[in-house]
C-alpha cells in the first residue's frame, strides 16, 4: 500500500499543476494582459498551441524512452528533467506581465508536464504485477481527484487572501515532494534487452508505430476512453454558462467552483475502491455502472430551472459517483491490454492522446452546437451539448464490450 501510494503521488503533483493552470490561472493572467473583446481568442490560441504539444510528445518522448540506457533506469531521468523543466516554465507563466510572454510559459508548462509524464505512465506496467494493475489504477484515480481538489482549495485561499500568485510556490513546492515520493516508490527499474534497429521505411515504421490505436484490445480501450472523455470535455468548459443562463443562479462563478468541487470530492473515494474491486469483479461492469450513472445525470439537467440548487449539486454528488467509478478503471483496461509491457511508454502514449485529442477538439465542436442551437431557441444549445454527453458515455459501455481479454 505504501508503494502503491508512493508511485501515484506523482500524479497528484501532476494535477495540482494541470488543473489550477488549464482552469483559472491562465485565464486570470489572460485578463489581466489582454483587452475584454479578445480574451476568448487569446485563451482558445494558448490552450489550442499546449493541445498539439499534449498530443504529440507523449508518444514521441515514451517511444524515446522506451529505448533508453542509463545507469539510472529509463524513466527516472525524463521524469526528473521533464519536471525542473517543468518548474521553470511555472517560474516564467507565473511572472508573466505581457501575453506573450504568458504565452510561452503556459505553451511550456503543457508541453513539460507531457514529457514528464510519459515516463511516468510507463513506470506502473514496469513495476506492479498484473494483479495488481486495478489497485494501481484506483490510486492514480485517487490522485487525480485528490490534486484537483487541493489546488482548487489551495487558489480559493489564495484569492481571498489577495495572493493568488502565491499559489505558484505551493504548485512547484508540491510537484517536487510528489516526485521525490514517486522516485523513491519506482525502486529498481526491470532491464529489458536492446532491440535491432529497424531497417524498414519510413512510412511503415510510422505505421507500426501508431497500429495499436485501432488494432487488438488496446485500440479498443484507447477508442472507449476517447469516447468518455468526449462526453467530458462536450459540457466541462460551458457548466458557467448553463448554471448563469439555464440554472438562473446567482453567482455563476462561485457556484461552478462549487459543484465541481463536489463532484471532484465525491470521486475520490470510489476511484480508489472500485479500481481494487476490479482486480476481483472486472473492470466492464465498473464502466457500464459508470455510463449509466453519468447520462441520467446529464439528462437531468434538460430540466432546466426547475431544479434548484440544491437538487444540482445533488446530481453533481452523482456524477461524481460515476465519474469517480469509470476513473477507478481507465488505467487498468489500457494497461491489461498493453500490446508489448517492455514498450509500455510508446503504448501509454498513444492512449494519453484518447484524452488530449478530445480536450482539444470537442470544446469547439461543442461550442460551434451551442451558438447553432441557441440561434433556433433560447438554451437549446446547452440541452443539445448534454444530450450529446450522453450518448457518447453510452457509446462508450456499448463498445467496451468489445475488449475480449478483460472482464
Amino acid at each position: 500500500m505504501l508503494r502503491h501510494t508512493g508511485l501515484g503521488a506523482y500524479w497528484l503533483g501532476t494535477y495540482f499543476v494541470i488543473t489550477p493552470i488549464y482552469t483559472i490561472l491562465l485565464q486570470v493572467q489572460v485578463s489581466q494582459t489582454v483587452g475584454q473583446d479578445l480574451q476568448a481568442v487569446a485563451v482558445g490560441l494558448a490552450t489550442g498551441i499546449g493541445g498539439i504539444f499534449a498530443m504529440v510528445l507523449p508518444p514521441l518522448v515514451g517511444h524515446y524512452s522506451d529505448g533508453l540506457r542509463t545507469r539510472w533506469g529509463r524513466r527516472r531521468p525524463i521524469l526528473v528533467a521533464g519536471s525542473l523543466g517543468l518548474v521553470l516554465a511555472i517560474v516564467v507563466m507565473g511572472l508573466a506581465g505581457n501575453y506573450p510572454t504568458l504565452l510561452l510559459g503556459f505553451v511550456l508548462v503543457v508541453a513539460l508536464v507531457n514529457v514528464a509524464g510519459a515516463a511516468f505512465v510507463a513506470v506502473i506496467p514496469d513495476t506492479v504485477s498484473s494483479g495488481e494493475l486495478g489497485r494501481a489504477s484506483g490510486f492514480l484515480g485517487f490522485f487525480v481527484q485528490l490534486g484537483s481538489v487541493l489546488s482548487l482549495l489551495t487558489l480559493l485561499f489564495a484569492s481571498k487572501a489577495h495572493q493568488l500568485k502565491f499559489s505558484y510556490v505551493v504548485i512547484i513546492a508540491v510537484l517536487l515532494l510528489t516526485l521525490i515520493a514517486t522516485l523513491w516508490a519506482i525502486g529498481q527499474e526491470p532491464v529489458y534487452e536492446d532491440r535491432q534497429k529497424s531497417e524498414l521505411p519510413s512510412f511503415e515504421r510510422l505505421r507500426i508505430f501508431i497500429k495499436p490505436l485501432w488494432t487488438g484490445d488496446f485500440g479498443w480501450a484507447v477508442f472507449t476512453r476517447f469516447l468518455n472523455s468526449s462526453a467530458f470535455y462536450t459540457t466541462l468548459p460551458f457548466l458557467l454558462f448553463v448554471f448563469r443562463d439555464v440554472q438562473k443562479v446567482p453567482n455563476p462563478d462561485q457556484f461552478t467552483a462549487t459543484f465541481e468541487l463536489v463532484v471532484t470530492a465525491v470521486a475520490i473515494p470510489f476511484a480508489i475502491v472500485f479500481g481494487w474491486l476490479s482486480d476481483r469483479l472486472g473492470r466492464k461492469r465498473f464502466v457500464y455502472a459508470s455510463a449509466g450513472i453519468s447520462a441520467v445525470v446529464l439528462l437531468a439537467f434538460l430540466a432546466g430551472s426547475s431544479l434548484s440548487q440544491t437538487v444540482v449539486l445533488a446530481l453533481g454528488a452523482l456524477y461524481g459517483f460515476g465519474y469517480g467509478t469509470y476513473t477507478a478503471v481507465d488505467w487498468a483496461l489500457a494497461l491489461d491490454t498493453l500490446p508489448d509491457r517492455s514498450r509500455s511508454a510508446k503504448d501509454m502514449g498513444l492512449f494519453h492522446v484518447a484524452d488530449a485529442l478530445p480536450r482539444v477538439l470537442i470544446p469547439t465542436i461543442a461550442g460551434v452546437v451551442v451558438g447553432v442551437f441557441n440561434s433556433f431557441s433560447t438554451n437549446l444549445g446547452y440541452r443539445a451539448i448534454f444530450v450529446m454527453a450522453a450518448i457518447l458515455y453510452v457509446l462508450g459501455a456499448v463498445f467496451v464490450r468489445q475488449i475480449k481479454s478483460v472482464r
